[in-house]
Parts: C-alpha cells; sequence; structure tokens
C-alpha cells in the first residue's frame, strides 16, 4: 500500500546526509529542520519548520522552499528583503507565507495553508548565501484524510442482529474493527470490504453479528496508524430487535435436553449395572471354586477322614438338624458315628458337605493338613487329571447345571 509519494525517498536521502553534516561539530551556520515528518489532515493549515544553528539573522539572505519532485517546484521565494512570487508553482499561489518578524531570530519556516492530499511529499529549505556545508534541511510532510463512521442495523441472523458499519474518505488506508461495550474485539463476519474513488480516498466496510448483552452498545472503530488517527462510532441496539426465540424451538431445546440427560442416565446406569453383574460374577465364580474344592477334599478322602475324625458328634450337632442326628449319636463306635455321618452328609448335598469341610478344618486342622499334604504329593507323581475334571465340574455349574456333575472318587 502507497501512503506518501515516492519523492519521501529523496527526502530522507537528503535528510540523513544533512544529519551526518551537523554532527561534524562544525561551529559554522547551519540549516536545520524538524527530526520528525509533519502530519496533517486534508484542509489544515500546518507549518514546514526550518531554522539557523545558531540562530542568526535571516532577514538578509536568500530563502528558497521547493518541493522534491521531478519537476522542483517553487513553493515560495524570500530574497531581497521582500517575497517573489515570480516562478511560483500555480498550485501553491496564496497559500505560502513566511513569518517576516522571526526572521532576525533565525526561524525561515513556512506556512502552507488549505493542505490537500496531493500536497504530502518532501520539502527542501534551502538558503543559498550560506557560506557553511549544510545550506539546506527537508521536511516530510503527511497529509490524511479521516470521516466519521456510520453504523446501521442490517437485518438478523439466527439469534442475532447484523450491524453494519461504513466510512469513506480516508487517507492513507485506515483499520476498521468492531468491539464491545467492554472495549474487546468482536469477530466481524469476513475481511473488510475496501474500496478507493478517483481522488485516492479510501472507503472501507465491515459487517458483524452480535446477540443480546446487558448493554446491547457495540462501537465501531476505523483508524490510520501512520497518521496516528482514529474516528468511532457507538450504537445501542434495542432489545425488540433481537429476534425472539419461537415456542416449539423452546420446547424442542427442552426436549433434546431431557433426552441428553436422560441418554447419560442410560449409559451410567448400564455401565453400573455391567459393573455390578461382574463383580456377581466373579465373587460366583470364587464360591463356585471354594466349594468345589471341599467338596472335592470330602468326598476324595472318605475313607481316611471315616478312620481318623474324633470329633463326630460335635460336626453332627453343627450339621444335621434331624432323625439322622439320633442315629449318628446312638452308634457305638466312632467310625460308625462317621459312616452315618457320610450318609447325611451324601443325602445333604455339597453345601453340607463344603460347611463339613469347615468345621473340620477348625475342629481337627491336622487332620485336613495331614491329607493334604499326601494329596499334594499325589498331584506332583502325576495325579493332575483329576483337577482338570474338577475345573470341568465348576464350568458346568457356572452353565447352569447343578454341583451334582463333581465327580466323587471315593466311595
Amino acid at each position: 500500500m502507497k501512503t506518501f509519494p515516492t519523492s519521501a525517498v529523496w527526502c530522507f536521502g537528503i535528510l540523513i546526509i544533512s544529519v551526518s553534516l551537523i554532527t561534524t561539530g562544525s561551529s559554522e551556520v547551519q540549516v536545520v529542520g524538524p527530526a520528525d515528518r509533519v502530519i496533517a489532515l486534508a484542509g489544515d493549515d500546518i507549518i514546514l519548520p526550518c531554522s539557523l544553528k545558531p540562530s542568526v539573522s535571516a532577514e538578509d539572505m536568500t530563502v528558497q522552499w521547493t518541493r522534491l519532485n521531478l519537476k522542483a517546484d517553487i513553493l515560495h521565494l524570500y530574497r531581497d528583503h521582500q517575497d517573489s512570487y515570480v516562478d511560483q508553482s500555480p498550485s501553491y499561489r496564496g497559500r505560502t507565507s513566511m513569518f517576516h518578524e522571526e526572521l532576525k531570530n533565525g526561524n525561515v519556516s513556512l506556512k502552507l495553508t488549505r493542505v490537500t492530499l496531493s500536497d504530502g511529499g518532501c520539502y527542501r529549505c534551502f538558503i543559498p548565501t550560506l557560506t557553511s556545508q549544510v545550506k539546506e534541511t527537508t521536511v516530510q510532510l503527511l497529509v490524511g484524510a479521516v470521516s466519521q463512521p456510520v453504523i446501521s442495523i442490517d437485518g438478523t441472523k439466527y439469534w442475532g442482529v447484523v450491524l453494519k458499519c461504513e466510512s469513506g474518505g480516508w487517507f492513507p488506508e485506515p483499520e476498521m474493527e468492531w468491539l464491545d461495550s467492554s472495549g474487546t474485539f468482536l469477530p466481524a463476519d469476513g475481511p473488510p470490504e475496501r474500496h478507493r474513488d478517483s481522488e485516492g480516498l479510501y472507503a472501507v466496510r465491515r459487517q458483524v453479528t452480535v446477540n443480546k448483552t446487558d448493554t446491547n452498545r457495540f462501537t465501531c472503530r476505523v483508524q490510520q496508524p501512520e497518521i496516528n488517527l482514529m474516528k468511532e462510532t457507538e450504537i445501542h441496539v434495542p432489545d425488540d430487535v433481537f429476534p425472539i426465540l419461537p415456542y416449539w424451538w423452546k420446547v424442542g431445546l427442552l426436549i433434546a435436553a431431557a433426552v441428553i440427560v436422560l441418554a447419560a442416565v442410560v449409559v451410567l446406569t448400564a455401565s453400573a449395572g455391567v459393573y455390578m453383574w461382574r463383580k456377581h460374577t466373579e465373587k460366583k465364580i470364587r464360591k463356585l471354586l471354594e466349594e468345589q474344592g471341599d467338596v472335592r477334599f470330602v468326598n476324595r478322602n472318605k475313607v481316611h477322614l471315616i478312620q481318623s475324625v474324633t470329633m463326630v458328634i460335635p460336626m453332627a450337632f453343627y450339621l444335621i438338624r434331624s432323625e439322622r442326628y439320633s442315629e449318628i449319636h446312638a452308634a457305638t463306635t466312632r467310625q460308625d458315628q462317621m459312616i452315618r455321618l457320610y450318609q447325611a452328609l451324601d443325602s445333604g448335598g455339597n453345601q453340607v458337605k463344603s460347611d463339613f469341610y469347615r468345621i473340620l478344618l477348625d475342629l481337627e486342622p491336622d487332620v485336613v493338613n495331614d491329607r493334604g499334604a499326601k494329596e499334594e504329593t499325589r498331584t506332583r507323581a502325576g495325579f493332575g487329571g483329576e483337577r482338570s475334571r474338577d475345573c470341568e465340574g465348576v464350568n458346568r455349574e457356572i452353565g447352569g447345571e447343578s454341583y451334582e456333575g463333581v465327580a466323587v472318587l471315593v466311595h
């Protein structure tokens, strides 16, 4: 984007040369200009600074102001204690003047009135009658143009209001942004639209969709960083301009929210159900395995237990609640008592046998441990097939069959 004339390059180069010469430390009278460029708006009256350093009178000197371009137009000429307009460029006629009362102080600045965009460029202040090396300086003039942005309501979109901001007559090319009441930038509906008219002025347009807020106040800001100027316009959008949510939409949103909540509840319930089912299944499997091991021990070691168990009556008391207990108690020998106890165990099923094993483990652990050690020896010697068959019995129970599927090895 071209924001100032190409002659500014020449102006900048001359300014660098002038500064370098000034810094040489010479005590001679030198021409000095401003360190920064001069910024103005179209239509303003401005001053192009230029002076002598050290400050000496310029009343007897010749001062020439020219425009640095291909034609090197003469803006103003002071010679022989008066202004000369013979060779002055027509575009500057009647718009230039010098401060004659300040000439004695070395002030040779030029006043330029009613500046236009075409006045932007680089200017030379030249005093040919000086004997020093620094006889001239340059001044860069940047002329801008601004205008107040205009906001309009451009309809509605979904549940918001579309605002349009337009601003023309800018130079250089400006930037446009939308802000809310807190100063936060709002995302616009696409990039800004820019146009340039025949006079070189820029126009910019940009839209934004806003939703209802506490204040409903929104600002369109247009600014030109190069000339450090900004214009803002604020709009207040009434509440009744914003679209009203139809009743059926409200009902639909409520139904959608209810469906989402219900789906979440179903998912959570299903997850909890699966978790509880898995825990129950694991517990059932562990219980089956424990009971299977208890029953297997009682069945496998029937002969040994009939011969070894001594506390038959206490065990029968805890296990048998029928006339079978009387039969067991009436038996004359301990082995006969155990035979009748086993008959009661066989008729009571696997659960009674498992309970018998646990009571036996509490009352006569030596009998259980002694027989368990012998079974371990047998297993290492190659009797692992029975264990496999026992596992198959557990699998059948999990599948829905009863414990009666367990193989009884000792009768």
